[in-house]
């Protein structure tokens, strides 16, 4: 009977080193960000538990077991390796590649401190559609400052801070040809970027919490985008009283942390990518052509927001927090002394609506959207400056196209191109710095 009971007992034991090596190997896919959904870690697990408690012989099961293990903990070591190496190829823009939520205030996101990329890029329509004969491939130069902004070093105190969403960042446009850099070389003006795709509320918070560790000088000025085609999906915030923000302490903030690392999982990424692709991703993704044959991509949504009117924006549920958000900034700018103005950005659709609705140009093409009124309205009501730039940019878009093909944004893209960041660089120097005539910094010329 002793030798039967220590045969068993080896038996259970062995059992139970292999169950053990095998919840390791299976979490470990879990843990390294290769699976996110605890479902699949689940059913990994119902044949190691049945493993443990099967009566009898359970060979074919103790060598599945073995392959299983084998293979994950593979696949896992697969993905470390892959990282550092093939991370940066699985984004069609570098600004997806390294952004973040900020480890002490994860309600908001930042890219990696100290970036660099040069790649090739293409536009976010193009990558939605998943049509390689719809993209329009660029140079895109990107960097970071220590914050996780697109700043180049911070040099003395700042004259102009733009405060906004991926239109200000310049997404798909490379660093020296968007209009925060350009306001630098072209006008003298020391500026700093300070946004990051989110909404209003977004904005607000990153200012609020930024700000203090900038110097301004005396006549330092801010320029707050919106933007018509999404703001009013950000439902926003709760809270605008910073001391009550949900901070997260040190063990918070390595969650955080690790949910970022889990997140940035090449091999998931790749699987997103694919199941995206296999679900057909048009839908969304309006097609046009341009008078030299051409095709020009608009995204649906967007133009979906510009056709609301006034009223239906503001009885929106999120127009009420917009508002609360513009008072809250309001009070900001006068305790640090800043002049602040809202610029309101268009949608590509009503920028082109010749193009986008097949017709011909109208008078009332540069008419400001209901989004742009409700804006401007709220804006008079928190005592605050706010340009609609769409008549403007309508006006540039047909000079444009009609003295040389080009365009303000990119055929494939519903952000800016370069020739749209120097409009809006040149629109802000005339209308908010006054600085209309005055020869930029490195000189050149000013003019669409």
């Amino acid at each position: 009977m002793t030798r039967l009971g220590g045969v068993w007992q080896g038996r259970i034991k062995g059992r139970l080193v292999l169950a053990v090596v095998a919840v390791i190997a299976t979490a470990s896919l879990y843990a390294e960000g290769v699976l996110k959904d605890g479902w699949i870690e689940v059913l990994l697990l119902l044949p190691v538990a049945w493993f443990v408690v099967a009566p009898g012989g359970v060979s074919s099961l103790q060598n599945f077991l073995l392959s299983l293990s084998a293979i994950c903990l593979t696949v896992t070591c697969l993905d470390l390796t892959l990282r550092p190496l093939i991370s940066h190829r699985l984004h069609y823009t570098p600004t997806n590649i390294a952004s973040r939520k900020l480890p002490r205030l994860p309600i908001v996101g930042r890219w990696d401190p100290n970036l660099s990329f040069d790649v090739e890029s293409y536009g976010d329509l193009a990558a939605m559609s998943g049509d390689v004969r719809l993209r329009e491939y660029r140079r895109v130069a990107f960097h970071t400052d220590s914050a996780g902004f697109r700043n180049v070093p911070e040099r003395g105190p700042v004259d102009l801070v733009v405060l906004g969403d991926s239109f200000g960042a310049g997404v798909g446009a490379t660093e020296d040809k968007i209009f925060a850099r350009l306001l630098e070389t072209r006008y003298a003006q020391r500026t700093y970027n300070l946004s990051y795709p989110g909404g209003p509320y977004d904005q607000f918070v990153n200012f609020a919490i930024e700000s203090p560790r900038l110097t301004f000088t005396p006549t330092a000025r801010v320029i707050w985008t919106f933007y018509t085609g999404n703001d009013m999906d950000d439902a926003g915030g709760e809270i605008w009283e910073l001391e009550k923000l949900p901070w997260r302490g040190a063990f918070g903030q390595l969650q955080v942390e690790y949910r970022t690392f889990r997140n940035r999982s090449p091999l998931n990424q790749w699987m997103q990518a694919l199941r995206w692709w296999l679900k057909g991703r048009t839908e969304g993704v309006i097609v046009r052509e341009l008078p030299n044959g051409r095709p020009i991509l608009f995204q649906s949504s967007h133009e979906a927001w510009a056709k609301r009117t006034r009223e239906e924006i503001e009885r929106h549920p999120n127009f009420s927090k917009l508002e609360r958000t513009l008072s809250a900034m309001r009070n900001l700018m006068a305790n640090r002394e800043l002049d602040l103005t809202v610029l309101i950005f268009p949608t590509k659709g009503e920028v082109y609506p010749w193009i986008l609705d097949q017709r011909t140009p109208m008078p009332d093409d540069a008419r400001s959207s209901g989004f742009a009124l409700a804006v401007l309205g709220a804006c008079e009501r928190a005592r605050l400056r706010c340009l609609d730039t769409k008549p403007y940019l309508v006006e540039q878009a047909r000079r444009l196209l009609d003295s040389s093909g080009e365009l303000l944004w990119w055929r494939d893209d519903t952000h800016l191109g370069e020739r749209g960041h120097e409009a809006v660089a040149t629109l802000i120097a005339d209308e908010i710095l006054g600085l209309g005539g005055r020869e930029g910094a490195e000189g050149g010329d000013r003019r669409l």
